[in-house]
């Protein structure tokens, strides 16, 4: 029973190593207000494990306010150069959101999260 239980968990570890959860270092830039009505630009910059920026990648992102189960907003990412990549947000609400972000780069995946929050200009 031990030769086996120990097999179990080297095979685990064997797959845990080949098994990378995020290869890229993702970096969320949004603007501290937006004006109701007009689309407000969300920014990704993605870079690979040598700090790269990554180019040619196919990148989205939805925005979910927290706290609220509906109105989530999709936005499929135009790359702009340099491993950023642009999306522009229809947000009708302030408060705090989280962005679920995909990278698919040439079949390497990636999928994460970052929190920001936002405040309307109209309540400044």
């Amino acid at each position: 029973m031990k030769k086996f239980t120990g097999f179990i968990i080297s095979l685990l570890l064997i797959v845990m190593a080949g098994c990378s959860s995020n290869n890229f270092e993702i970096n969320l830039s949004t603007p501290k207000s937006f004006t109701p009505s007009q689309s407000t630009p969300i920014q990704v910059k993605i870079l690979d494990p040598d700090g790269k920026p990554v180019k040619g990648a196919k990148v989205s992102t939805k925005l979910d306010m927290q706290g609220m189960s509906h109105g989530d907003i999709s936005m499929n990412m135009q790359e702009k150069g340099n491993g950023v990549y642009v999306g522009q947000a229809d947000i009708e609400m302030e408060g705090d959101y989280i962005a679920t972000i995909k990278v698919d780069d040439n079949g390497e995946k990636w999928q994460g999260e970052k929190r920001f929050s936002i405040v309307s200009n109209n309540s400044q």
